[in-house]
Order: C-alpha cells, then sequence, then structure tokens
C-alpha cells in the first residue's frame, strides 16, 4: 500500500523520521554540564584547581589560555578563561576497552573562566544514559571524579 501510494509512503517516512529525531533529541538533551562558582580569585582557583587534578591521581597535559589570548590580541577586558586537560592513563584505557568511540567525548577537561565579577569552575559530564551497563558504570566513576575535582577546588 505504502509502496503504491507515494504519498502514504512520503507521509510514512516523515513519521518515522520525527520519531528518530525526537529520539535523538531526547537523548541529546541530557544535561552534562556542571558547573560550580568559586569563592576564590581567578588565579587561586587555578592553583586549587591544579591541586585537586592531582589528588584525584590525573596527570595535567594541556592548557589553553584563552581569555589571556584575546587580552594579548588587544581586548584587555576580556574576561579571563582557561580549559585545563588531564588525563589518568588507567581510566583512559578502560574507557577504549569498554568502548573506543568514547576517545571523541573525552571529559577530562576543566574550564574555569571570569563571569560578571564571578569565577565559574566547569566541565562536560559523561553521558550515563547508555544502555551499556559497563559504559554507564565508568561514567558515573568519572563524572563522580569530576564532580569531586571541581568540589576541592572550590573548598
Amino acid at each position: 500500500m505504502f509502496i503504491r501510494n507515494p504519498r502514504w509512503f512520503l507521509l510514512f517516512l516523515s513519521f518515522v523520521s520525527a520519531v528518530l529525531i525526537s529520539a535523538c533529541q531526547s537523548s541529546e538533551t541530557e544535561n552534562r554540564i556542571y558547573e560550580r562558582e568559586s569563592p576564590y580569585s581567578f588565579e587561586d582557583t587555578i592553583l586549587n584547581l591544579d591541586i585537586a587534578i592531582s589528588e584525584y591521581n590525573y596527570r595535567i597535559i594541556h592548557r589553553s589560555h584563552i581569555g589571556q589570548a584575546v587580552r594579548d590580541r588587544g581586548d584587555k577586558n576580556f574576561p579571563l578563561s582557561t580549559i585545563t586537560s588531564f588525563c589518568n592513563i588507567t581510566y583512559a584505557k578502560e574507557m577504549m576497552q569498554i568502548n573506543p568511540v568514547l576517545i571523541n567525548d573525552m571529559p577530562c577537561n576543566i574550564g574555569v573562566r571570569q563571569d560578571a565579577g564571578k569565577v565559574i569552575v566547569g566541565t562536560k559530564l559523561m553521558s550515563e544514559t547508555v544502555a551499556d551497563p559497563a559504559q554507564k558504570a565508568f561514567a558515573k566513576k568519572i563524572n563522580a571524579n569530576l564532580k569531586g575535582i571541581i568540589g576541592a577546588t572550590i573548598e
């Protein structure tokens, strides 16, 4: 019936597309941004972050001083912002063994930024809304570490 009548076939395809799009969107609406305000200055927050990262057995591998780079290009009042990337090789190996595609969603970045006179510390958490139980458990463990690092940074 659908193939013989192009109008019904297009209607059917539209319906299936709408269902698939809404299913994808509902999984993507999971709020994975985790932020907290720091009571410290920007510089002290960065120092606290370094200590917290090492206390959780991660190693800092890179730091991008985005806000300072914008200031250096002439916008002297641009808010400071820094992204710190860090890694724990044992966790990285475990993640790759669970699902190699997760390398594209590596969560080991924490941003510190000035925002309207405040200092905000934040990260993007791993998705915990997955079907694979091993991946879900891993995401919960890493998310607890990321939240703990941010908590130690601002306490």
